[in-house]
């Protein structure tokens, strides 16, 4: 058997959508880029789909060096790249599709959402499992062999759940392993630097099954991450060939494959020389898949109970102030992790326990619809198919939407514990801003479907998650993160009122995960919007009215009830497309432009309250801020700070003013790419 040297990439990102909208977030920390994950596709995702590299005689060849490599891609970034940059998603399913073995050979499926696998109930765990099996199965057309865990974290229950799905290995690291033992053997005691990574090892379950287990190389991994030797791919190839050993030994070097370009610029090109020399020079398989078709792993190891990659202490990183951290700041502190955890808990236990209840009056099974329904997120089922499929008796719209809006709401209850709400050190940041908002959307969708409110309760279970860097705790952090994200129908009809109005027929049909539909009535106007994912439909009359170029008020009526709504409130895409109309005359205008033509105009008139949020959505618009809307930006902000007091509030302004360094920068967020 052939030796393989070669690495596993592991690639990551939180859920970048806006969870009431399904829209892309915008994250100025990023800036130019619209938010982290366009950020990372430009510097690492889209680099390494065709890497540049000197060929024979001077030509060029681009290498696929994903082609080459073991690799997971967390489904939610891939959905991401799917929705946002389908050229890299595709690239990457055509690559690894074509590859001898196919996709199985070089991809492991990943659990649906990053959360902790070994803090998850055994029944979340089964059904996050599943979830990442259909959305592999559903992206490759085959089965996965392995599976990664997130942050490596393991404990035999977690081996057993995903044993029991067909899984068959899985990637950890040496400080995992606590001892080992030849076949016929004693246990030997090991540490990351003495456990011996050239071969594969066997776990044994707690039924006496066993599972292969392949561990990365602790010392060259940690100088790929950490260190420098990247940067020379050539010295690094023939550095892991020198460490294979064995005839048919293995060196893995596993990292974040946001490694590679992202966290060390060019990476690609080091990675790219170094699977090329190892393949072509060195004459070693790669892929890890495919080498292990061939193993048959003799030797056992014993696991450290709980444990994961990025923590010392098992998995305290996610619970409790153990002291793993990044983004440390003056002044911080961990003693937010524990209430953080335990309200979330109690969030999953009461809120997912009254989901399951309700669902068990209306579908055949509640644990099959629930781990199905995987499948609709995945995109292979349409979602009112599937609830007609589980459905106890013969269903009318109305179930068919309860059932639906009982399985989002467990899914959200489930994105709310993605590992990265803990991983860094202040709760104020993007990151469990992120996990607080799917725990709003899941709250609400009990709200709405069965009148229970329980987010009072949670809220004041959060009093002690205090950030210690913007000085907010309890109901100031949950406002700070979810309120200028939140979006109801109603919102969603005011908006669509406006650019109906302001666009006729060619006003959009579908924002997000929403369709609309416009009906007008001589001077009035009916909005249906629908929930596209629920099939949840709501119809409202509206009056739309317009103070000065870019002052929309809208009043929507529904069921006896009256909302006036605001500029304000139709969120950046709304604003942006609204704007760049009234600036040039089309709804299709460019960006550059309509930011030129605003700062033109604030040249010869005072600033008003609809200029800053007009201002700050053109700014949220774009992927890419271009220098020529740069300039426009800066040119508008001077003329703005011009008419208005020295002392003025300018809410909508203080992310874009810093990002383009016209003000001292806000608090740093962390490190976005969030991939560990």
């Amino acid at each position: 058997m052939a030796p393989v040297a070669g690495f596993h990439l592991h690639f990551y990102q939180p859920p970048r959508e806006n969870p009431w909208l399904g829209l892309s977030t915008h994250e100025w920390s990023a800036w130019p880029f619209h938010d982290w994950n366009e950020r990372i596709s430009a510097e690492c995702y889209r680099a390494m789909v065709a890497v540049a590299l000197a060929g024979d005689e001077g030509a060029v060849e681009l290498y696929e060096p994903l082609a080459r490599s073991s690799v997971d891609v967390g489904p939610t970034l891939h959905h991401w790249l799917d929705r946002e940059a389908p050229d890299v998603g595709d690239a990457l399913r055509r690559q690894v599709t074509r590859a001898p073995g196919g996709a199985g050979a070089l991809v492991l499926a990943a659990p649906l959402v990053h959360a902790i696998m070994p803090l998850a109930s055994p029944v979340d765990q089964e059904r996050l499992v599943a979830w990442g099996i259909q959305d592999f199965r559903h992206r490759y057309g085959e089965a996965p062999r392995g599976m990664w865990l997130p942050e490596t974290a393991v404990d035999l229950t977690t081996l057993g759940i995903v044993a029991d799905q067909g899984i068959t290995y899985t990637v950890l690291m040496a400080g995992q392993a606590v001892r080992v033992r030849p076949p016929g053997g004693e246990w030997v005691p090991v540490r990351a630097d003495t456990l011996d990574t050239s071969r594969p090892y066997f776990v044994r379950l707690t039924d006496g099954r066993r599972l292969t287990i392949v561990f990365g190389h602790h010392d060259l991994s940690q100088r790929v991450a950490f260190g420098g030797l990247i940067d020379d791919g050539v010295h690094l190839a023939d550095v892991m060939a020198d460490a294979v050993g064995s005839e048919d030994g293995v060196v893995l070097v596993v990292a974040d494959g946001e490694t590679y370009g992202h966290h060390h610029h060019f990476g690609d090109l080091g990675l790219s020389w170094a699977v090329r020399r190892l393949e072509r020079h060195h004459g070693v398989a790669t892929a890890l898949g495919s080498w292990l078709a061939d193993q048959s792993p003799n030797w056992e190891v014993e696991l450290a109970e709980p444990s994961a990659w990025s923590c010392a202490h098992g998995v305290e990183r996610w619970r409790s102030d153990c002291g793993c951290v990044t983004g440390e700041r003056p002044g911080w502190s961990l003693d937010w992790r524990a209430p953080l955890r335990e309200a979330l808990d109690w969030l999953r236990e009461t809120v997912g326990s009254l989901v399951e209840r309700e669902l068990a009056g209306r579908v055949a099974s509640v644990d099959a619809t629930l781990r199905d329904y995987g499948r609709v997120i995945a995109g292979e089922l349409d979602p009112a198919t599937f609830a007609l499929a589980q459905a106890s008796g013969p269903p009318d719209d109305d179930d068919v939407t309860a059932v639906l809006e009982l399985c989002e709401a467990y899914r959200n209850l489930l994105y709310s514990f993605t590992s990265c709400a803990w991983f860094f050190a202040d709760p104020g940041e993007i990151e469990t801003s992120i996990a607080l908002r799917y725990a709003a959307v899941a709250l609400e969708g009990v709200r709405r479907l069965l009148g229970e409110d329980f987010e009072a309760a949670f809220v004041e279970r959060l009093g002690e998650v205090r950030s210690a860097h913007y000085g907010v705790a309890g109901a100031q952090l949950w406002s700070r993160a979810c309120d200028g994200s939140r979006f109801d129908d109603e919102r969603v009809a005011a908006a669509a009122a406006a650019e109906f109005v302001a666009g006729g027929d060619a006003a959009p049909r579908r924002r997000g995960r929403y369709d609309l539909e416009f009906e007008a009535r001589g001077d009035a106007l009916r909005v249906s919007t629908v929930y596209a994912t629920t099939r949840r439909r709501r119809t409202f009359d509206v009056r739309v009215r317009r103070e000065g170029p870019f002052g929309w008020f809208v009043t929507v009526d529904s069921d006896g009830r009256s909302v006036e709504l605001a500029t304000k409130d139709f969120g950046d895409d709304v604003v942006a497309r609204l704007a760049a109309a009234q600036l040039l005359g089309t709804a299709h205008g460019e960006v550059d432009r309509a930011l030129n033509e605003l700062a033109a105009d604030l040249l010869s008139r005072p600033a008003t309250f609809e200029d800053e949020i007009v201002l700050a959505s053109l700014a949220c618009a774009p992927r890419y801020v271009t220098p020529i809307g740069e300039s426009a930006i800066r040119r508008a902000l001077w003329a703005m700070a011009r008419t208005r007091p020295a002392d003025g509030h300018w809410p909508e302004l203080v992310g874009l003013a810093a990002a383009v360094g016209l003000a001292p920068p806000g608090p740093p967020a962390s490190d976005a790419s969030i991939s560990h």
